[in-house]
């Protein structure tokens, strides 16, 4: 069961996608501090998601198989980590193309991590339209202080929330 408020009532809805622990962009209220964060390196995902958390998002959807990517396209998230260098899955493809549709969505933040020295990935990143480009994974301080300054920006400008 999910509780839903609308126009001061709330009320018991059953939802499908609930028991998915994900819902339709449509469904979702805006103004969340969700983070998505798509890593195929285990390790590197952990990271991620306790910088994530330290920083104080509320939320942090971290997909394990490229299954799950479809599923994230449909959910409204304020800060999206993408690790180009460990993409998810077989098809690099397909964590490409996330990040370029969550670049384009606006008040997204996006961050990429690709390889050290890689310019390619660095000029595409900027191309998309990347907050932050990170050439390498830094230290979990360092990606805390990341995460703290994305919800800064988030909560702080109201400006940003419509801009792109």
């Amino acid at each position: 069961m999910m509780m839903v408020a609308a126009v001061g009532i709330t009320s018991d809805v059953f939802a499908p996608e609930a028991t998915s622990g994900v819902l339709p962009r449509a469904t979702r209220r805006t103004g969340l501090l969700d983070c998505l964060v798509v890593s195929g390196d285990p390790a590197r995902r952990s990271r991620f998601e306790a910088a994530v958390e330290l920083a104080g998002w509320l939320e942090c959807a971290s997909p394990e198989a490229a299954g799950d990517l479809r599923q994230a396209v449909d959910r409204d998230f304020q800060l999206v980590i993408v690790d180009i260098a460990a993409p998810l899955g077989d098809r690099v493809n397909d964590t490409i193309e996330l990040a370029e549709e969550m670049a384009s969505r606006p008040g997204t933040l996006l961050v990429v991590c690709g390889s050290e020295d890689s310019v390619d990935e660095e000029l595409w990143a900027r191309q998309v339209g990347a907050w932050l480009y990170l050439p390498g994974v830094c230290d979990g301080d360092s990606l805390t202080s990341l995460c703290v300054e994305a919800r800064r920006l988030r909560d702080g400008s109201s400006a940003f929330v419509g801009a792109r």
